[in-house]
């Protein structure tokens, strides 16, 4: 079997090299959000020839599954590798997160071996061009722009915005634990591993090369957000959270960071909606240029 083990800081430099490889647009393929989420999803990793292998177990439990591989070499190799890795932990093999353009490369490296199944939008990445998030321009956006006018006239003077550093981190760490206490969510599972993985991002926020903000209010924060650089012309953007009893500060704390931020990118990858009807709602709202579709490999005859 391959020797996976628990993903750590030091295999941020050699997974990145992988992941130069091929720009897939999807946020699993950054190295912030698999670390962040291995505790809530148990993530190992291996490098093997020239790929960097991942092996992660399912939030509805059952099975192990894999990333599909990423880097330079022999893919078949590489494929061949987790299917002899499933074989020995007696378990079905299921590759996930294979971008569209991952299927051309994964047929080529072995011809009909596989099918390919897309599990839905639930889990397909959100894309929007960085300079509409910016200005919210066009007419499409018009009403998030007036909510970020109004919220700048009527707290004139009140509101500032300030990049993240280590030295804020901690505001921020608290305006999530406030948040999480108005939205009712205190004692969710779900909470306890996002702040985990919250902990996780700030207390290595600058060795991931994170940057982030935080919307004050009179002193107070009320919004922030952080992400990361995960492709030459993308942004990542792993958390944001504001207080939704303020009009406008959900689009402010996303306009000024992506201001502040992402000037040298092109596109601006928000993640999934995880099938939560109102993060649906708010993230089509925004008009992606694309999604990030996702499927799932498995052996033809092996079922799904």
């Amino acid at each position: 079997m391959l020797p996976f083990r628990e993903i750590s800081m030091e295999d941020r430099q050699a997974f990145e090299a992988c992941s130069s490889h091929y720009n897939y647009h999807l946020c699993e393929h950054c190295f912030v959000d698999m670390y962040m989420w291995r505790s809530h999803y148990g993530t190992q990793i291996c490098f093997q020839d020239g790929f960097a292998l991942v092996r992660m177990t399912p939030l509805g439990g059952g099975h192990d599954c894999y990333l599909a591989p990423i880097g330079e070499g022999d893919l078949g190799g590489a494929l061949d590798a987790l299917e002899a890795d499933a074989a020995g932990r007696g378990i079905p093999l299921r590759i996930v997160s294979v971008a569209e353009p991952m299927i051309e490369r994964i047929e080529a490296a072995r011809p009909g071996k596989f099918e390919f199944v897309h599990n839905g939008e639930d889990g397909d990445d959100y894309i929007y061009l960085a300079e509409k998030l910016r200005t919210l321009s066009g007419k499409k956006l018009q009403s998030k722009r007036n909510l970020v006018n109004r919220f700048k006239t009527a707290y004139e003077g009140r509101w500032s915005y300030e990049d993240m550093t280590k030295d804020n981190t901690k505001d921020a760490f608290g305006y999530h634990i406030r948040w999480c206490n108005q939205n009712g969510c205190a004692q969710k599972r779900d909470f306890q591993d996002e702040t985990c993985a919250i902990v996780q991002a700030l207390h290595y926020f600058e060795q991931l090369n994170l940057r982030g903000g935080l919307l004050r209010l009179d002193g107070e924060v009320i919004a922030f957000t952080f992400g990361c650089k995960a492709a030459p012309d993308m942004y990542v953007v792993q958390i944001e959270k504001a207080d939704h009893t303020i009009p406008g500060a959900y689009q402010m704390i996303n306009q000024q960071f992506v201001l502040h931020n992402c000037d040298d990118v092109e596109y601006v990858n928000r993640e999934e909606d995880l099938g939560l009807e109102g993060l649906r709602k708010a993230k089509k709202s925004y008009y992606p240029v694309m999604r990030g579709v996702k499927y799932a490999a498995v052996p033809k005859g092996q079922g799904v």
